[in-house]
């Protein structure tokens, strides 16, 4: 929650000030910087980026997000430096932490040692997967060729080339889109047992369609919502929530009141929240409160009664 009066929030800041900058614990450090980049306080900025080089990793990533919360692209280039010093090889919160912020600052100049991270052999599957979804969001249309070959390749991780289609979407790669049909035809003709291992492959793929234009996309990702795996269904609400119109409103409404699983109804009712649909109280939470209420009750009467 934000500090909303001036003077308590200027007091605050000062103690966490002298805290980021006197204090060597990690754990008080990583809680200070916390809290400064939650209160996006941009005097803070410099003192992060000093803590880039804390012996402390975790120190070092709770700066990181700090930094990305306080949009301190001032800091990119120090951020850029430490994420080129990394060693891909092996996956770590620090890496994911730097990949993401790059995204956020749309740090294009990373592209190139990116694409060339992605084709090299070494790279963690992981921070593949983060490199990925980096290159859709910043957007560069140079990355299109390396997307497309990591969606291409059959001998790929499956979710690799999931974030992959993503994020040619992202990129609005209306030429890639002849692949993407292809493959997701291809898969569609899988039998039950096969076409499992590529559920989450081919709802990117049909929602990649769909963001590129394809009309039959969104039938295809609505029909989802109808799979008997409650994990498919979780993923297709998240990824249809991006299509906002009335099919996919009344779907999710549907979805929100009489899905079986409670995650899903749970996941519709958020998708309709972020779509800025009004959803009403929440059912299940409701049944929680008055089930605590209960124990609690239940709970003074045994104390009571000894």
């Amino acid at each position: 929650q934000q500090i909303k009066d001036p003077a308590i929030r200027g007091r605050l800041v000062k103690k966490l000030l002298v805290t980021m900058k006197d204090e060597e614990e990690p754990e008080i450090l990583v809680k200070s910087i916390t809290v400064l980049g939650e209160l996006k306080e941009t005097s803070a900025i410099p003192l992060m980026t000093e803590k880039l080089d804390h012996r402390s990793e975790d120190v070092c990533v709770a700066a990181i997000y700090a930094l990305k919360k306080t949009n301190a692209v001032t800091a990119k280039e120090k951020l850029v430096q430490k994420f080129k010093s990394r060693d891909l090889g092996k996956n770590s919160n620090m890496t994911a932490a730097l990949i993401q912020t790059l995204a956020e600052f749309k740090a294009a100049e990373v592209v190139p040692f990116a694409k060339e991270s992605l084709e090299s052999p070494k790279t963690n599957m992981a921070i593949k997967e983060e490199l990925v979804i980096f290159l859709g969001k910043v957007q560069s249309q140079d990355s299109k060729g390396v997307l497309l070959n990591i969606f291409k390749d059959e001998g790929e991780n499956v979710t690799l080339r999931a974030f992959a289609v993503n994020s040619l979407a992202k990129l609005g790669a209306k030429d890639a889109a002849p692949d993407i049909k292809d493959i997701t035809n291809t898969i569609e003709s899988y039998d039950l047992k096969k076409r499992k291992k590529y559920h989450t492959l081919h709802l990117y793929s049909i929602a990649a369609l769909a963001t590129l234009g394809d009309p039959v996309a969104i039938p295809k990702l609505i029909n989802a919502l109808r799979n008997n795996s409650a994990q498919v269904r979780l993923k297709a609400i998240s990824l249809i929530k991006e299509f906002k119109d009335k099919r996919t409103i009344d779907i999710l409404k549907y979805k929100m009141k009489n899905d079986q699983s409670t995650k899903v109804r749970s996941a519709a009712r958020k998708a309709l929240k972020d779509m800025g649909v009004e959803v009403g109280e929440d059912p299940d939470e409701s049944k929680k409160d008055a089930a605590k209420k209960d124990d609690l009750k239940q709970n003074d009467a045994k104390k009571k009664n000894k």
